[in-house]
């Protein structure tokens, strides 16, 4: 009889953590996909903030989240300022954050790269507001051109 007894208190316990473990995912799942939804909420108005603020409807624009901290909520879109390929002309880029209101976040500061320059360091130049400073090298009168070398033959 205490066997028995004691089988049930193991099952009982068992059943105990299973449960809660069980609780656990279920209450990490709906928090992460309320964090998903968030974050796509704001992506989107960043890209609407970029199109809006430059007056160009491009589509290949590129965000990023992980330049100014990924747990920041700021973000960098860069998009380039005439028709063209990504990255294949000069690029303006925008330092975003703050909550959406009529769809669109606040500017914050930004600057401009060179072609072919992947929003490198180097390449920035025309730094503007507050959400650019210390992300653009010192002034220089013309930016430093960093496209690819021409392949010889």
């Amino acid at each position: 009889m205490t066997r028995a007894l004691d089988m049930r208190s193991v099952r009982l316990i068992e059943t105990t953590v299973l449960v809660l473990a069980g609780l656990l995912l279920a209450v990490a799942t709906v928090y992460d996909l309320a964090l998903n939804a968030r974050v796509n909420h704001r992506l989107v108005a960043d890209l609407r903030t970029w199109r809006t603020y430059t007056g160009h409807d491009y589509h290949n624009l590129t965000v990023d989240r992980q330049l100014l901290g990924t747990s920041s909520a700021h973000e960098v879109v860069c998009g380039n300022t005439t028709p063209g390929p990504p990255e294949a002309r000069t690029q303006l880029c925008l330092v975003i954050y703050g909550p959406v209101v009529g769809g669109r976040r606040g500017v914050h500061g930004g600057w401009y790269t060179t072609a072919y320059g992947h929003d490198e360091r180097a390449s920035r130049y025309g730094c503007f507001g507050a959400g650019a400073q210390g992300r653009c090298p010192a002034a220089t009168a013309t930016p430093v051109d960093v496209r690819p070398a021409p392949r010889s033959g």
